[in-house]
Formats: structure tokens, C-alpha cells, sequence
């Protein structure tokens, strides 16, 4: 009876299917990646892959950007989807940040011996997870993206067979994914069972400030938030992020530092934002106090590490707290300095790994601070590069990460948040000290821990290092204009309000 009652036309279809144009190129670039993979002969299969990898990305970067331009889309497939200014501006961010781990992945797994065109489908398909999270206006959508991306980078994380730290790396994320996953899938169970509905437009309009009393939704509220605080690497959920960022391949770390942190606020934004909007006043308090727990462990812990990864994942669990004031502000100045700094910051911390990846030989990622030694002298223009990175993730101007600090602090001000602004402060502080720190064992070669070894350029990293420099300082003159782009993402969560 009810299979009577829908009619679908191929009009719709092919309507709905715009809507997620550059999720389709994405996907078809992944069928296609997979099918060459199976066909050509092992020596081909690398660098034919990464060629298709690379061109879906752009044509899915070139439609996001043409559509936001020109006229975005709204809900497709009875609003399980959207092809609204959100969605395209991190579908943009995300093939973005797909180009440049292709391009540094594809170096990097020839020089340590590993197998390409697999790496290549990967990260594929956890992009294609991350637009879907991006797009997604129901709970179900919601959680097929999250889970997608996440089984994805769980392979990803232990592609590195050869290396048992790789292998636990995989072993850690896939457990504590895996409870993560649950505390959101059962989250959204009882905010299904509270509201009737898993389609976020019709929660919104279901849950008012009236709805404070109810038991299923603060739960659900609090479990959503105990398992988005996981994926976005945020404290006291934070204690996978370290040890899996240093076991996992470089440029799957340097993939999964910017792009997971942008599709788990994306999710949040989403959920919390829009969904259960009347009901910020509770889910603030949460998010306030991971904030602040994350500002201040993720930079003292960061101080005292030996480790490049380790120290870049603290620092991932510090800029998480300072986008989360963002967050809780919300308002269009608050959802518009998120994806600002969210844009930015893949700028700063992709292009810092990148810059570690050039020191990445068949023995090892050279990933300690000691593996820096020297590299202003040996490299200038690589010394020149780390330091803009450095300076910029500590918020100095007029880099990127200065004007993207400035606008998520003001909309927490204005908020009334000035407590957790004042903390974010005085935590940015802490942070030029393990900053300045990978600056000094760049520039000051020491004695007693010699050169590892004569620095030979690589052509694909080197690039990306250089491409990612160049926006986080052009980026910081061109600041109002990238807000303006934030602005109109955040657009259609403000909506329905």
C-alpha cells in the first residue's frame, strides 16, 4: 500500500542527482579507480589511479565551486540530502584536501615501498563518506556518511602492513571508532524516539525550548555529543588522536587532521545547529566544557612531546577547543568564523605534514624534532615555508590562523562566552612555545644530533608545500572575503530558525 502511494520520476531522479553532483564525480572516480586496479598490470596501476583520483577530485571541486557561485540547490531524495551552500562549500573543502593527499600520497608511498592505486581508492572513499556527511539532512544519512569515511581511514590508518605501529594504529581507531559510532547511533535513536522523525527540518520544527524536560532528547543530546567530541579529536575523548597519528602513514595523517576534523564539525553544525537548535542552551554547556578541557590538554600535552605527529594531533586537540567557541556561539558570525578557520587551517596543518613528508625515506617518516635539524640551512625555502605554517597555526599576523582566531573569539564574545574567549587566549599563548620550538630545531642545526641525511627535493610535496603556503599568507589579506564565502555556508542553518 504504502509502495503505491510513492512515485519517483526520472525527472526527480535526475534532479535529485544534481543536487550531489560532486559527490557522483567522486564516486565515479572511485568505481573507475577500482576497476583499473583489477585490470592493469601491477607497474601501471599507481600512477593511472592517482591520475583518476586527481581528476574526479577537481571536476567534483569545480562543480562545488560553480554552484556556490551560481546558485546552490536544496533537499533532494525526500530531504534525506541537500545540495544547499553548506554542504558545497565543504564538498569544496574536501576535494580540495583530497588533490593534495594525492599528490603527496603518491610520492610518499613510492619512497617507502607501498602499494599506490589502493591508497589512492581509499581516500577516495572516505571523501566520498565526508561529502555525504556534509549533505546529509537526516540522522540516517548522517551516520551512513560517518560510517563510511570511518571504515575507510580505519584500512588507511594500517596500509602500512611492514610496521606493527601502523597495524596498532588501525587497531586503536577501529575500537574506539567503533565505540564512538555507537554513543551517536544510539544518540540518535532516542532523539528519533523523543521527536518521531530523523529528518532534521522536521526535528527542528518538532523540538522547542519546551522540550527542556525531556529525558530523551538530553540524553541523546549528550551521547551525540560524547561521540561527535571522538571525531573531532576533542578532550577528554581525545586519547586515540596521538598515538593514531603517529602509527598511521604520513599523508593519512596529514588527510585525516584536516578533513575528519572538517566532516565531524560539519556534523555537528548540522545536528546541533540546525537540528536541535531550541535546545542550544544544553548542548552548549557540553560543548563548552570540551572546549575548554581540549584548549588546555591539548596544549600542555603538546609541550612536552618528541614527536612531530604526536605533537601536530595535541595541537589538533587544542584548534579543535578554539573552533568549538565558534560553535557554541553560533549565530551567522559564528557558524561563518568555523568554516573560515576550518578552510584555513587545512592550509596551515596540511601543508605543515607536508614538509614532514619530504624527510620520509624507506626507514622511516622522520618525524622527530631531531629530523628537523638543519632544514632552514639544508633547504632554505622549506625552512622558509615551516615557519609560515608554524607561525600561522600559533595565530600570529597576518596570517590566516591570526584572522580566523580573531573572528571565532569575537563571535564568542558577543555570544557572551568571554570566559572560554579569555581561556582560548591565554592557551594560544602556551602554544608558541611547542610552535617555536619545531623553529628552532629548523634553524638551529645541533651538534650533538647530526644531519640524517642529505635532503634531496621531492617534486609532488615540495609543490603542495609550497601551494598550501601561499594561501595561509594570502588568505590572511583576503580575509573578508573567505568570511563572506563562510557566510554564505552558514546560510542555510540559519534558515529555519
Amino acid at each position: 500500500m504504502l509502495a503505491a502511494q510513492i512515485h519517483y520520476s526520472s525527472a526527480q531522479a535526475w534532479s535529485d542527482l544534481a543536487q550531489i553532483a560532486p559527490i557522483v564525480a567522486v564516486t565515479v572516480a572511485l568505481l573507475v579507480a577500482v576497476l583499473v586496479d583489477l585490470m592493469l598490470p601491477r607497474p601501471q596501476r599507481g600512477p593511472v589511479v592517482a591520475v583518476i583520483s586527481a581528476t574526479g577530485l577537481v571536476a567534483a571541486l569545480a562543480i562545488a565551486a560553480y554552484r556556490l557561485v551560481n546558485g546552490y540547490g536544496g533537499p533532494a531524495y525526500y530531504r534525506f540530502v541537500t545540495g544547499d551552500a553548506f554542504a558545497l562549500f565543504f564538498e569544496m573543502l574536501f576535494a580540495l584536501v583530497g588533490v593534495l593527499t594525492v599528490i603527496v600520497g603518491s610520492s610518499y608511498v613510492r619512497r617507502r615501498d607501498l602499494d599506490e592505486a589502493e591508497f589512492h581508492v581509499l581516500i577516495l572513499a572516505a571523501i566520498v563518506g565526508m561529502m555525504s556527511l556534509a549533505a546529509a539532512t537526516s540522522l540516517v544519512t548522517v551516520f551512513l556518511g560517518l560510517e563510511l569515511l570511518s571504515i575507510a581511514l580505519y584500512v588507511a590508518c594500517g596500509y602500512n602492513k611492514r610496521e606493527l605501529p601502523s597495524q596498532e594504529s588501525a587497531a586503536k581507531y577501529l575500537i574506539i571508532g567503533g565505540f564512538a559510532s555507537a554513543f551517536v547511533l544510539y544518540g540518535m535513536a532516542l532523539v528519533y524516539g523523543a521527536t518521531g522523525s530523523t529528518v532534521l527540518a522536521d526535528i527542528t520544527t518538532r523540538v522547542t525550548s519546551d522540550s527542556t524536560g525531556d529525558p530523551l532528547l538530553l540524553l541523546g543530546i549528550l551521547l551525540m555529543g560524547v561521540g561527535f567530541a571522538f571525531k573531532v579529536s576533542a578532550a577528554p575523548f581525545h586519547m586515540w588522536t596521538p598515538d593514531v597519528y603517529q602509527g598511521a602513514p604520513l599523508p593519512v595523517t596529514a588527510f585525516m587532521s584536516v578533513a575528519t576534523k572538517a566532516a565531524a564539525f560539519a556534523m555537528i553544525l548540522r545536528v546541533f545547529g540546525y537540528g536541535l537548535v531550541h535546545l542550544a542552551t544544553e548542548w552548549q554547556v557540553l560543548l563548552a566544557f570540551v572546549a575548554a578541557a581540549s584548549m588546555i590538554v591539548g596544549n600542555l600535552m603538546a609541550i612536552v612531546q618528541s614527536s612531530l605527529k604526536r605533537m601536530l594531533a595535541y595541537s589538533g586537540v587544542a584548534q579543535a577547543g578554539y573552533i568549538l567557541v565558534g560553535v557554541i556561539a553560533g549565530g551567522r558570525a559564528g557558524v561563518a568564523a568555523v568554516l573560515f578557520y576550518l578552510f584555513g587551517y587545512v592550509f596551515m596543518n596540511f601543508g605543515a605534514f607536508a614538509v614532514v613528508s619530504t624527510q620520509a625515506l624507506l626507514e622511516g617518516d622522520g618525524d622527530r624534532y631531531e629530523d628537523l635539524n638543519g632544514l632552514g640551512h639544508r633547504n632554505p625555502t622549506l625552512g622558509v615555508l615551516m615557519s609560515v605554517f608554524m607561525l600561522s597555526l600559533a595565530g600570529f599576523p597576518p596570517m590566516v590562523g591570526f584572522f580566523g582566531k580573531v573572528f571565532l573569539f569575537a563571535a564568542g564574545i558577543s555570544a557572551g562566552w568571554t570566559w572560554l574567549v579569555v581561556l582560548a587566549v591565554l592557551t594560544s599563548v602556551v602554544s608558541v612555545y611547542y610552535y617555536f620550538r619545531v623553529l628552532f630545531h629548523v634553524w638551529s642545526p645541533l651538534p650533538e644530533a647530526p644531519v640524517r641525511t642529505a635532503f634531496r627535493p621531492v617534486r609532488g610535496p615540495v609543490t603542495v608545500v609550497l601551494l598550501t603556503a601561499i594561501f595561509a599568507v594570502a588568505l590572511g589579506p583576503l580575509s573578508g572575503y573567505l568570511l563572506q564565502v563562510g557566510m554564505t555556508g552558514a546560510g542555510p542553518l540559519l534558515s529555519g530558525r
